[in-house]
């Protein structure tokens, strides 16, 4: 009796430490899918952000700075 208890709990310890493992294996092999298959680009802050877009205010010298740094970059 005690003998199939311990042998039961590690079985269940055993099957448990597995289960994780091929959670996390799954996790790795569909992150990118999962990741992509929601994503589109943003164009604009959505509705009720405390950023807008202004069109009629022309950059600042900082922002066209910082936008000339990021050309430069992607």
């Amino acid at each position: 009796m005690v003998f199939a208890r311990r042998v039961r709990r590690l079985a269940r310890a055993l099957m448990t430490d597995v289960w994780q493992c091929l959670v996390a294996v799954g996790a790795t092999q569909l992150a990118g899918e999962t990741a992509r298959s929601g994503a589109r680009p943003v164009d604009v802050p959505p509705p009720g952000h405390p950023e807008r877009l202004r069109p009629d205010l022309p950059l600042t010298a900082l922002e066209r700075a910082l936008l000339r740094d990021m050309g430069r970059v992607g």
